[in-house]
């Protein structure tokens, strides 16, 4: 049984990343969906029906959920042929006054769930399977009053870069994602949680997006990052001293 694996599935871009698998891989025998949420995940699963859509609820912030997905796994035994390890928390603020809980939610989800959902699904991914991480422009320079975010995403930047060429030699390809501005629950545009400056910095199709990150994986690329803007700022966070770095990124924060 062939199947894709999506978290983080049940709102803005792993909704898009849904439609982008079923559209483009249409003979997967299932699709795997992940998130909090359970009635967004069975609504989507009855949107798309007849596809075979497995909704599973799971808080990725929450260890056990680790070992409840490895055991679904072990009892199915599919072939993952596409992974898109897609759930992200965030929360901007100085962190001085950042909440505890929140601190310690973009930890385990972006850091710990990333990680582990990695290591869950690879003994079940072969020769020509692919994953792709949702990453962030955050991770290509400390940003100020998103302090533990940035670190939380330069974490996943450096993970997936070095987890691709572990697998190189097995075909198993990783993309990490790396997008600047999307109109989501979690900033949605023109009410986010950072400063109104980001807000007119530019926000990207997160359907062009999700179906251009599919086709680069497959491909066997390892870094996508959408807008030449947003390229721009990669480019500029390697030649650019960070410190200099810090403070262009702190005027929009």
């Amino acid at each position: 049984m062939n199947i894709a694996v999506i978290t983080g599935a049940s709102s803005g871009l792993g909704v898009k990343f849904l439609d982008a698998v079923i559209t483009r891989y249409p003979n997967l025998d299932e699709y795997w969906i992940i998130a909090r949420r359970k009635n967004r995940l069975e609504s989507l699963a009855k949107k798309y029906a007849p596809k075979k859509i497995v909704p599973i609820q799971a808080d990725l912030s929450d260890e056990k959920a680790y070992a409840e997905i490895a055991e679904k796994l072990k009892s199915e035994n599919p072939t993952v042929k596409v992974l898109v390890n897609n759930a992200g928390y965030e929360r901007s603020g100085a962190f001085s006054s950042m909440r505890e809980n929140d601190i310690l939610n973009m930890i385990s989800v972006n850091i710990k769930g990333v990680t582990m959902m990695q290591r869950i699904c690879l003994p079940y991914m072969r020769a020509g399977s692919f994953s792709v991480i949702t990453c962030s422009v955050s991770a290509f320079a400390p940003v100020p009053n998103q302090t533990v975010y940035a670190a939380s995403k330069k974490y996943v930047y450096y993970f997936g870069k070095a987890l691709r060429e572990e697998l190189a030699t097995q075909k198993i390809n990783v993309l990490l994602l790396c997008p600047g501005n999307m109109d989501t629950e979690m900033n949605p545009r023109g009410h986010g949680l950072q400063s109104q400056k980001i807000n007119g910095l530019p926000f990207l199709n997160m359907e062009r997006l999700a179906v251009k990150a599919l086709e680069l994986a497959e491909k066997g690329k390892g870094v996508y990052t959408p807008s030449w803007f947003y390229k721009g700022y990669r480019v500029g966070a390697k030649v650019v001293p960070s410190a200099w770095m810090l403070k262009i990124a702190g005027k929009f924060y």
